[in-house]
């Protein structure tokens, strides 16, 4: 018989479980709270539980977790990047952004991504599977675990790493579930961001979930013809399918939407493309990460100078008045910024 993986399940699917094994219903908040507010990673940990619970949770269930591979950190702002060994032998990248006031995990939600963005590490290797739940959360836990010894803990999450989250939108969602638990570790919602080139179905079912997480779209492009060269998934979702839906989102979230545009140098950061920009966003209530692409051996797309960067910037500001910002380039010099990260062969 195949043991029960206890990370996989909700609060109420654990409840379950702990009463098909005999055991009371108050073990399943006991044991709960070792998984996710302690996070153990052997059932023999948890000691209010008796003896004989824990040798019957040993028999029919197991506490997964990551073999982590490789670490390394930036030099430059202190990044951390995790390999990380899936029990199939496939890898992730998981990111860890470190800020004054926060710690913000990068997580992944695939391995590799089918969505094969031209400008991005990660689709050039292609696509192995989806992340299952307890993987996704298991990054952030793993991670939480090292910051604990510190005195300090994850506060924020960025759906941002590996792969198209809204194409592994369930997992993605129950992930969301358990990682903001008031009965777990608790990450407020409000601290939670998924990012998505623009799965229409996804972001449809993100609505009717009510979460009120962040939701930042991958935009890069604002005519059919440019997106269509650099991001294949486009001509699934066109931009005014993309457009549509995302009023539709925002009218009833009530929340302002985050559009990331990575400047990729003779593509997209004309003044004509600030432009067009402009025009796409005065539709939202919106805020404009501009992104300088981040160079990627074997990619031939290049980073703008400084100088059209800056006019970028100035025409949107100053001109067009529309709320943009940089987003900080952190971990560029270990593969761990935007669109670097890629599985690996590592053993």
């Amino acid at each position: 018989m195949n043991k029960i993986n206890l990370l996989e399940l909700e609060y109420d699917e654990l409840e379950s479980v702990v009463i098909d094994l005999g055991m009371k219903k108050f073990n399943a908040k006991q044991i709960y709270e070792w998984l996710h507010v302690k996070i153990v990673r052997k059932i023999e940990d948890m000691t209010n539980i008796s003896k004989t619970n824990r040798e019957l949770l040993a028999e029919k269930t197991y506490i997964p977790y990551l073999n982590l591979l490789d670490h390394k950190v930036s030099k430059k702002d202190g990044t951390e990047k995790f390999l990380f060994k899936l029990e199939d032998g496939t890898t992730i990248e998981t990111v860890l952004l470190k800020h004054k006031d926060r710690n913000t995990v990068c997580l992944s939600t695939q391995v590799g991504c089918a969505v094969k963005c031209a400008f991005c590490a990660t689709g050039q290797g292609g696509y192995t599977r989806d992340l299952f739940n307890h993987e996704i959360v298991n990054q952030v836990y793993t991670i939480h675990r090292r910051l604990v010894k510190k005195g300090e803990g994850v506060n924020n999450l960025v759906y941002m790493g590996m792969g198209e989250p809204l194409l592994n939108v369930n997992n993605t969602i129950k992930s969301i579930r358990i990682l903001s638990d008031e009965k777990g570790i608790n990450i407020s919602k409000r601290r939670i961001t998924v990012s998505t080139c623009g799965i229409v179905p996804g972001i449809e079912k993100l609505l009717q979930e009510k979460m009120p997480i962040g939701l930042a779209i991958s935009l890069h492009a604002v005519t059919d013809q440019k997106r269509n060269e650099i991001m294949p998934i486009n001509r699934r979702y066109p931009l005014q399918d993309l457009y549509t839906t995302l009023q539709t989102y925002q009218k009833y979230t009530k929340r302002r939407l985050t559009f990331e545009y990575i400047l990729i140098d003779e593509f997209n950061c004309s003044m004509r493309d600030a432009d067009m920009l402009a025009e796409f966003m005065y539709g939202f209530d919106h805020i404009v990460n501009l992104i300088p692409y981040n160079e990627v051996e074997g990619i031939d797309y290049k980073r703008p100078d400084r100088e059209k960067i800056e006019k970028f910037y100035n025409q949107l500001k100053e001109v067009r008045k529309i709320n943009v910002t940089f987003r900080g380039e952190k971990g560029s010099d270990i593969g761990g910024a935007c669109g670097q990260l890629r599985q690996q062969n590592k053993r």
